[in-house]
């Protein structure tokens, strides 16, 4: 196998910063930014306390999100915003033969820039889950409303909401005991 260089033809493979980023901040906060941002819709659209979307719309509502993540932080860093979405193909081209060029990819000012788009995504939906679940989930619960129709909570039973049993007596009314 021989040993691949083009920049121009590993780039169908992975992720790059910018060329007006000119450190490693910079992309780290938009993979981070970007992850927190979908972590967090995706928790609300399937919190059980939440009113869930209609009509199975959840799955279609976290496409727009994805396009709406891509519009807005895609031109920074490629938003891999899933370390899966950058590190299999990096390593997939590694194993092809393109070296140094794909890990630890050596490649300008960005050398090293592969644990980038799997470590910032990481720590963005660390943070997106404790933001959600800090700020809107704990809330949420302390409403005390009962959740959404058809969704039973967790760890939750009749004796704890204090339903009463009834009995439908001979002339077909409800009776509570």
């Amino acid at each position: 196998m021989t040993k691949k260089t083009s920049l121009a033809t590993y780039s169908i493979f992975a992720t790059f910063p910018a060329p007006f980023y000119h450190n490693w901040v910079g992309p780290v906060i938009s993979e981070t930014i970007g992850t927190a941002f979908l972590v967090g819709v995706i928790f609300a659209l399937t919190d059980e306390f939440n009113q869930p979307p209609r009509s199975n719309l959840a799955p279609f509502i976290v496409g727009l999100l994805v396009v709406a993540i891509g519009t807005s932080l895609g031109a920074n860093t490629g938003y891999a915003i899933n370390p899966a979405r950058d590190f299999g193909p990096r390593l997939f081209a590694w194993l092809w033969g393109y070296g140094s060029l794909a890990l630890p990819g050596d490649y300008g000012w960005v050398d090293g820039y592969w644990w980038i788009p799997i470590a910032a995504p990481i720590g963005g939906a660390i943070i997106g889950a404790f933001v959600y679940d800090f700020f809107i989930h704990s809330v949420l619960r302390a409403r005390g409303e009962p959740p959404s129709p058809g969704i039973e909570p967790v760890g939750e039973t009749d004796i704890e909401r204090g339903a009463a049993e009834t009995q439908a007596d001979a002339r077909g009314r409800t009776v509570t005991e």
